[in-house]
């Protein structure tokens, strides 16, 4: 087996139904890369204990499966990033699509030494007011803070550097990571960046699930005592009940 270049974990939780079409999706992003750069990529899906038939799936759709036992999306994240070979490292949802660019993108974006990480722009994979409301909120923070989410990629040295992710994190770690990569990029003249001409297709079922009232209501909260509440599985139940993670 060859060394692969880049590395994509997929943490998982109860993920069957969406799994499939996600590492279907990276492996003709893969084939693309190979193509064009003449590099490989590995896929990690992460069973995070899940009580349904996802790493069956996963395994079944060409990716290399990982087990952590405990609920938690940082520690899921970072087993991932344990099992991982390649100088660079993705984070991809398990209810997300890639478009089939987005790793040559994101490889090119690591390839550059004034770039200390990144993430992707989002696109939902339908809209309705409620939905477009919610994106607009959140255009307004990545234009405000400078930080966004997406498809997350960076070194896995400068991961490895700062810890990975926080485990005491129940929301928002991939937020937390940008921050990071901010942090340690300043010093080196480096900058966290969004990739803007390739781009994840997200599911919308979080939002579906949630009120209106009670969506902005958790933003707005959000905004508040941000630290003490991510690290509240209480306050961040939204991400390990209605929806899977």
């Amino acid at each position: 087996m060859s060394q692969p270049t880049l590395s994509v974990i997929v943490p998982a939780w109860n993920e069957e139904k969406y799994i499939g079409r996600a590492i279907d999706s990276l492996r003709r992003a893969a084939q693309v890369y190979e193509r064009e750069r003449g590099c490989t990529a590995e896929i990690i899906a992460v069973d995070n204990n899940s009580q349904d038939h996802t790493g069956d799936v996963a395994r079944e759709h060409g990716a290399q499966v990982v087990l952590e036992p405990v609920n938690n999306i940082g520690k899921a994240r970072n087993a991932g990033v344990k099992a991982a070979r390649g100088k660079y490292i993705a984070f991809c949802d398990a209810d997300n699509q890639v478009t089939e660019n987005l790793l040559v993108l994101i490889h090119d974006h690591l390839e550059d030494p004034k770039i200390a990480g990144g993430g992707t722009w989002i696109e939902p994979e339908r809209r309705n007011f409620k939905i477009s409301f919610f994106y607009f909120l959140w255009g307004i923070y990545v234009r405000g803070s400078g930080v966004g989410v997406g498809m997350m990629h960076c070194r896995k040295a400068d991961f490895d550097s700062f810890g990975g992710f926080d485990e005491t994190i129940f929301a928002a770690e991939d937020v937390q990571l940008a921050y990071d990569l901010k942090k340690i990029g300043a010093p080196r003249g480096q900058k966290f960046e969004l990739i803007k001409k390739g781009w994840i297709i997200t599911s919308t079922r979080k939002i579906d699930q949630t009120p209106l009232f009670t969506m902005i209501a958790k933003l707005v909260g959000f905004t508040f005592g941000l630290q003490k509440k991510i690290r509240s599985k209480q306050y961040c139940e939204h991400w390990y009940e209605k929806a899977a993670r």
